[in-house]
Formats: structure tokens, C-alpha cells, sequence
């Protein structure tokens, strides 16, 4: 897991990055990696790999980019591989060992939760690549909070509703949780930082709780609800104290990948 000063440092190398590369609210990650010196390849790869940099023995680098995996570079999915594998290429602790060949060229696949530090960090770098900051908090957003917020905000950077959410959970105007789930399992979740403490009522890797929207969506028929929906708090967790203000639920189906995104938030 990265620590608060290492994603204080990884953000504010993004940022920095981002205002000489960004038009409006898009970095121009072609731009980028011209600068960087870095030959980029869009071709098919099987399953292999969504992203993949190379140092050559000739000194140079070569970003790989399989668009079999969806991941072509005017896309959300392929902007964010294409930032990922940048990252590589622009963090010290990343580029030198490459280069000095301490370790082997390897693929990198779309995984929210890596359990490799060295993704992870790309991963970040890249969140903040794609949304500094700056941009981020300055990015006009209705007054009333909801999936349409999120949407909204990915249109403008062109990101994917995923990797939005996870950058707004950490430096978003309204503080909400996120559980991801496939076939009724939670795959993932995360909060913000000020949405309540409460003990949660599934784990990953467990089913769903069966009274929520998401877990509706699963174990009955023609229960796919897209709108914003009040929810008891006691149903995604255990409560410490009893909330002031309403609790909502909103969920977005993804066909393509086959998961679930609950949105949880109070007024």
C-alpha cells in the first residue's frame, strides 16, 4: 500500500507534468511521450498485456499498447495504459532498473488492486497524470451529488468511470464509498476519507448483502435500478450512531466487463 508521503510525491510529479502537456482538462499523452523520446506501437497482442514499455539495446524505449484488450489511445481504457506505462518511463525507481536491466520488461494488466507496489504506483501516477489535481477541484460539477457527477467528470478527461471514481473517493467535493462486485462477489471497495468509520457488513470475496440495490440486482429478476435510490445505512454496514441525513444508492452496470459500481453516499 503506498504511503500518504509517497502519493504526496507522485501527485505533485503528475501535476507538475500535466500543466506543460494538458490542453483544457486533457493531458496529451502522445505529446508526452514524444518528449520522453519513447516510440509508441498500437497493435494487437492477444490477451496478453493491456500495456507494455521496453528498453532496447539500442538505449531507446517503446511503449506497447493491445488494442485486443480495448486499448485504444483515444479511449479511456487506453489512456489510462498509455499513462500507466509513461509512469514506468518517468518515475526514477521504475525507469533505472529497467534500464540497467536489475528487472525484465513485463505486461501490464487493468487492475484496481494490485498487490505490486511497483503497479500501484503506476497506477496512481497515472490517476493524477490523467487528473491533476488542480484540474480536478476546479472541474465545474452539479450541486446535487450523484452518479451523474462522476459521469460527468470522466466526459472531461476522458477517463474511465472506474479510475474517476477512485481519484474522487480521494480528493472528490462529496465524500462517498464505492463497492465493486461480479457475479453477486464483492471484488473491491474504498471510501473517502471523511464517510463514516463503520464496520462493513460483507468482505471481498463474499457475496453482496442481499438487501442492496446491487445485491438485489443479482438474486432478483428484473431488478436492474439505475437511479438514485434511498437505502438503510444497516444494510452495507453496522452503524455507530444513527445518520442525520439520508443514505442513497446508485448503481452503473457495465455490459462489456460484466461488474457492478455501487455509489454510496448521504446528503
Amino acid at each position: 500500500m503506498l504511503t500518504d508521503l509517497r502519493k504526496k510525491t507522485l501527485n505533485e510529479l503528475a501535476g507538475l507534468i500535466a500543466e506543460d502537456y494538458s490542453s483544457g482538462y486533457i493531458t496529451d499523452l502522445g505529446k508526452l511521450a514524444a518528449a520522453e523520446e519513447a516510440e509508441v506501437y498500437i497493435d494487437q497482442y492477444d490477451n496478453s498485456f493491456d500495456g507494455l514499455l521496453v528498453y532496447d539495446e539500442d538505449e531507446k524505449f517503446h511503449i506497447h499498447l493491445n488494442t485486443y484488450r480495448g486499448n485504444n489511445p483515444d479511449r479511456p481504457r487506453g489512456r489510462f495504459s498509455f499513462a500507466h506505462e509513461l509512469a514506468h518511463l518517468i518515475i526514477d525507481e521504475h525507469r533505472i532498473p529497467l534500464m540497467k536491466g536489475d528487472v525484465a520488461p513485463h505486461g501490464s494488466l487493468h487492475d484496481f488492486k494490485h498487490n505490486d507496489i511497483v503497479e500501484e504506483e503506476a497506477d496512481y501516477f497515472a490517476s493524477c497524470l490523467l487528473m491533476p489535481e488542480k484540474l480536478f477541484r476546479k472541474i465545474p460539477r452539479p450541486k446535487k451529488f450523484s452518479f451523474d457527477t462522476i459521469i460527468g467528470i470522466a466526459k472531461e478527461f476522458q477517463t474511465s468511470i472506474l479510475a474517476t471514481i477512485l481519484r474522487f473517493v480521494e480528493i472528490g467535493s462529496h465524500d462517498i464509498c464505492v463497492v465493486v462486485s461480479e457475479n453477486n462477489i464483492v471484488r473491491w471497495r474504498a471510501r473517502s476519507n471523511g464517510f463514516p468509520k463503520w464496520t462493513y457488513r460483507f468482505k471481498p470475496g463474499n457475496p453482496l448483502p442481499s438487501n442492496t440495490v446491487a445485491g438485489e440486482y443479482f438474486t432478483k429478476r428484473n431488478a436492474k435500478y439505475t437511479g438514485v435510490e434511498d437505502v438503510d445505512p444497516d444494510s452495507w454496514f453496522i452503524p455507530g450512531w444513527t445518520a442525520s441525513t439520508q443514505m442513497h444508492e446508485q448503481c452503473y452496470y457495465s455490459d462489456s466487463y460484466g461488474f457492478v459500481i455501487s455509489l454510496i453516499w448521504f446528503d
